[in-house]
């Protein structure tokens, strides 16, 4: 099975009209919206009723099965949204054949896992922990390539249906859990339960759309872990590289110490959604773009670099300024030594906008085995970081979250310098005019949420999204017809929802 496409091929899933583009980014904005406010509500009553030693231990089972779970994977979630949204007619065949490949894993990663708890030589209670997650990460594996599926025929609804629904579960029974008196096992198995629920769900989705069998291809699969094989690189590395460092905490200092920076880590997931929205939303297009050729790809891409670049800036000066309020109010002052790692990590925040989009960029020019070899080289650099600053704060502050935190920092701008300069030629002069607009903006804004801290994070937070869009539109980094567009656009979701709510049920 060569998975490849010929010049000149049909590509009849992918449509032209910018308005599918914009619902879809609309759709998964309501739906990351929806699940931020949820993941809120749990970041503010879980953590603060269990503690940093409990938050630490589930951190560390989360850490381990999503490595476990890059390896088992194969990286065959980017391939497949491309093959489908190039030829939506190998839809079928491929998701059967992911799908094997994802059942075909489950022995391997059984004995991965019971490798790495029987090196870390951790105790019964975390190892149970392990074991729960990793059945959990079983159920999430089979999920993700319906997905892929999903995004590659520009449906993704469903992916913010799917999320809404998963989120909405953990949280409301997860805080349930938790306030009635139950600690984090019963978390864990939670996340199974809601996991089980999740693949069902996305199994009578997919229906409609495309007919696939459970049938065993080895030949298939091989020739799709050939395929996949540069994106499985860059899957398993960045893996590593976003949880090495908690897995290090854990075996460097403690669970008290883990669960000081997986706080701020999860807030700073949060402030993600904007990449991660806009990546999942260009990526077909962009795919089907370079197909048309290079011009056509700098056209389509470069509007996506430019949003991510201007709105990274008042994002991450926004975290940084309220980091001092923000985390005593959410998780109570047992995280206070959290405060300086979030402000840290919120200067990682425009290179991390800017590396998630430039990657999807790389992915639809076949060039994700470039991005590969430098996150393997930023990954490298990390633990090297890692084994020296956690050690050294930890001995200093008793706090080596702060070294994972500032290893996090160098190593994101490492790759964002690496990014740049594969990414020439995209970013024109205009790019940088606006950025540099954008810069002044967020100086603006700074300023004037400085002024209202006094009044407390109710007050700064909406003025300073305020005072940031105003300054927008008057330096006209954004234009009254692009919010206009973003309002019809807004409009159609609303609409597609009715019609998306009649067909489910």
């Amino acid at each position: 099975m060569a998975l490849k496409i010929a010049p000149g091929q049909q590509l009849n899933a992918v449509p032209t009209a910018h308005s599918r583009l914009a619902r879809n980014i609309v759709a998964l904005a309501g739906g990351q919206l929806f699940t931020w406010i949820l993941s809120l509500l749990w970041t503010i009553v879980v953590p603060r009723t269990l503690g940093p030693r409990a938050v630490g231990q589930y951190v560390v089972a989360l850490s381990a099965t999503s490595i476990v779970a890059a390896i088992a994977g194969l990286g065959i979630n980017t391939l497949l949204v491309k093959e489908i949204a190039r030829d939506r007619q190998e839809g079928s065949r491929l998701l059967g054949t992911a799908i094997g490949a994802r059942l075909a894993a489950v022995l391997p990663s059984v004995v991965l896992m019971a490798l790495f708890i029987q090196i870390a030589r951790y105790d019964s209670f975390q190892a149970t922990l392990l074991w729960i997650a990793t059945a959990s990460m079983f159920l999430g594996l089979l999920v993700e390539p319906i997905q892929s599926a999903f995004q590659g025929i520009e449906r993704m609804e469903y992916i913010a249906f799917g999320r809404g629904i998963n989120t909405a579960l953990v949280t409301a029974l997860g805080i349930a859990l938790v306030l009635a008196g139950f600690g984090v096992i019963s978390l864990m198995l939670l996340s199974l339960c809601v996991a089980a629920i999740t693949v069902l769900l996305n199994l009578l989705w997919i229906r409609p759309f495309f007919s696939f069998g459970l049938r065993w291809d080895p030949a298939g699969v091989r020739a799709l872990a050939v395929s996949s094989l540069p994106y499985w690189l860059t899957v398993i590395n960045f893996t590593v590289y976003l949880w090495i460092d908690s897995v290090l905490l854990s075996l460097l200092t403690s669970a008290r110490v883990v669960g000081w920076y997986s706080v701020p880590l999860r807030l700073l997931g949060a402030l993600l959604f904007v990449p991660v929205i806009l990546s999942t939303a260009w990526l077909p297009r962009l795919a089907s773009a370079f197909v048309g050729g290079s011009e056509h790809l700098r056209a389509v891409a470069r509007p996506a670099l430019e949003i991510v670049l201007i709105l990274s800036l008042p994002v991450a000066a926004g975290a940084a300024l309220t980091a001092g309020q923000l985390v005593p109010m959410l998780y109570g002052f047992g995280f206070m030594e959290s405060v300086t790692i979030l402000i840290i990590l919120a200067f990682a925040i425009p290179a991390i906008y800017f590396n998630v989009m430039a990657y999807q960029v790389l992915v639809a020019m076949n060039r994700q085995i470039t991005w590969t070899k430098v996150l393997a080289g930023a990954t490298a650099v990390n633990i090297a970081l890692n084994l020296v600053l956690i050690p050294f704060f930890q001995n200093r502050a008793q706090n080596g979250a702060i070294g994972a935190a500032l290893s996090l920092l160098a190593t994101e701008v490492l790759q964002a310098l690496a990014a740049i300069k594969y990414t020439t030629g995209i970013l024109d002069s205009g790019t940088l005019r606006r950025i540099g607009l954008a810069g002044l903006a967020t100086v603006g804004m700074a300023g004037f949420v400085w002024v209202l801290r006094p009044l407390g994070l109710l007050v700064e937070v909406p003025a300073g999204a305020l005072a940031f869009g105003g300054l927008a539109l008057a330096f006209r980094i954004i234009s009254f017809g692009q919010l206009r567009g973003v309002a019809a656009a807004a409009g159609r979701w609303r609409h597609l929802g009715v019609q998306s709510r009649g067909a489910v049920g």
